[in-house]
């Protein structure tokens, strides 16, 4: 168990930046954000402020802080813009050396590592695209071992954004991640969302899995009133090429979030620590890879925006009562107990103390228990919604 003070103390999170976020993998953006030349995306969080950028086809991350006198290059969170500053006008090319300089004559110009900004390495994974801040680790495909061809696989299924955002909370990072690994509190927090809404939250946790940090799992779907309506009026998605009847949701460790809910909508949620008690929760929702006709368009954009509405709505109870575990938090000692249901946030527990500790990857060790459909504790059957396995299959043949 991770211990209370873990979760406010800024020596602590100062660690964490050190141990889990630079030497490791994060993720960036989607590739989408970064189709066209120019297209950049920002990643923010204490101890990293980083730009993602398309130069002429290429991907590239630099550290998004000008070497001239230290401003913010990229405004905002993504757009389409060269690189350049804002304050005195250095443009900087894909290596990060700044070929536009106003009066440029007037600096050293062969001092290049001064000159340069700080980069980073850059990797895809399907339609992931991450960074990592140090020289030196594993590649990704290491990283996200077994997971890889999972992620290398599901982004294909995502269609259109609709939906971005950043939602503060005042709360530590691990507190985000603790609680979308587990579904047992969505019956008492999401009882008019997740459970009277799409079924999900009253059946225990099915078919998790680990791969080094990083778990899946399906929180599985029970029938609702009105089964055979909902059914019907959906009936045109029955075409989707990612299918399941559940809740299924990736984590990549440190703070990526990916979920399907049915294949009918897909969610992708980082969070970035702020403060020791402050996170951000980015957010993008996607509706499902398609051809719609014209009538068929206008019922997913009717979908799409109830699928908004109920995903800002779980955020926003989330952001609720992880506050108040917050300042609960601060005002003990103890470290809590892990339930049968929360077996992954007992595998994140594992991993956080063993690279905290100065471990490696490699030396996590193996879960003991991995609920699957054998388990008295899955509540469903396999064939019902179909596991990792079915979609890592998939993407090696």
């Amino acid at each position: 168990m991770i211990p209370s003070d873990h979760y406010h103390r800024p020596d602590i999170l100062a660690d964490e930046l050190s141990a889990l976020f630079a030497p490791f993998w994060q993720f960036g953006a989607m590739r989408g954000e970064l189709a066209n030349d120019r297209d950049f995306v920002c990643v923010d969080h204490r101890g990293a402020a980083v730009v993602l950028q398309n130069f002429r086809g290429e991907l590239r991350a630099f550290a998004n802080i000008c070497s001239h006198r230290f401003n913010r290059l990229q405004p905002g969170e993504r757009g389409n813009r060269p690189l350049i500053c804002g304050y005195h006008g250095w443009m900087f090319d894909e290596t990060g050396f700044p070929r536009g300089m106003p009066r440029r004559e007037g600096f050293a110009l062969d001092d290049r590592e001064a000159l340069c900004l700080t980069r980073y390495q850059v990797d895809c994974c399907g339609e992931f695209v991450f960074f990592r801040q140090a020289e030196t680790g594993p590649g990704l495909r290491e990283y996200l071992g077994a997971f890889h061809p999972l992620l290398e696989r599901i982004g294909g299924y995502f269609g259109a954004e609709i939906d971005t955002g950043v939602t503060p909370h005042a709360a530590n990072w691990k507190l985000l991640v603790e609680n979308v690994l587990e579904c047992y509190h969505c019956g008492v927090v999401h009882q008019d969302t997740f459970v009277r809404t799409l079924g999900i939250g009253r059946a225990a946790i099915a078919e998790a899995e680990f791969s080094g940090p990083h778990s899946t799992s399906h929180f599985p779907r029970t029938a609702l009133p009105g089964e055979a309506r909902r059914r019907k009026a959906l009936a045109y998605l029955d075409g989707r090429a990612f299918a399941h009847d559940s809740f299924f949701h990736i984590y990549i460790f440190p703070n990526l979030f990916i979920s399907s809910t049915q294949g009918l909508s897909f969610y992708v949620g980082q969070a970035l620590p702020e403060e020791p008690a402050r996170t951000g929760l980015r957010f993008r929702l996607f509706e499902p890879r398609l051809e719609l006709t014209r009538a068929q368009r206008a019922s997913q954009d009717l979908i799409n925006g109830s699928g908004l509405t109920l995903g800002r709505a779980v955020i926003e109870e989330d952001r609720a009562i992880l506050e108040q575990v917050q300042r609960g938090v601060e005002l003990t000692s103890k470290t809590g107990v892990i339930g049968r249901d929360e077996v992954r946030i007992a595998a994140f527990m594992d991993a956080y103390e063993h690279l905290m500790r100065g471990g490696s990857l490699g030396g996590i060790a193996p879960v003991d228990h991995q609920i699957g459909a054998g388990d008295p504790a899955s509540g469903i059957a396999e064939e019902e919604h179909g596991g990792i396995g079915d979609i890592v299959r998939a993407a090696e043949a």
